[in-house]
């Protein structure tokens, strides 16, 4: 593997980690329902593009790209949860 292939295999993985590292949700309800569906569409995404560029192109570059794309129209829509400890949030 060369240096331009490893770079953009090293793209396609810290694309797929960005798309599913999603903050832990507040211990509401409704915000966890929204958390979770977030994590299926996103994973659901990624295993498409996936399976889709190895099929077609098996170009790692474009499967990132397509990935970043993807992930930047589902945005984390929950409130985060925040460790708050003697008032302060950490």
């Amino acid at each position: 593997m060369n240096e331009r292939t490893e770079a953009a295999h090293v793209a396609l993985l810290e694309a797929i980690v960005d798309a599913l590292d999603l903050p832990l949700p507040s211990i509401e309800a409704a915000d966890e329902r929204l958390y979770y569906r977030l994590l299926e569409r996103r994973a659901l995404a990624v295993r498409i593009i996936i399976e889709s560029n190895r099929a077609v192109t098996r170009d790692p570059r474009l499967a990132a790209d397509a990935i970043r794309t993807r992930t930047a129209e589902e945005p984390v829509t929950y409130t985060p949860y925040k460790d708050e400890k003697n008032g302060e949030v950490r």
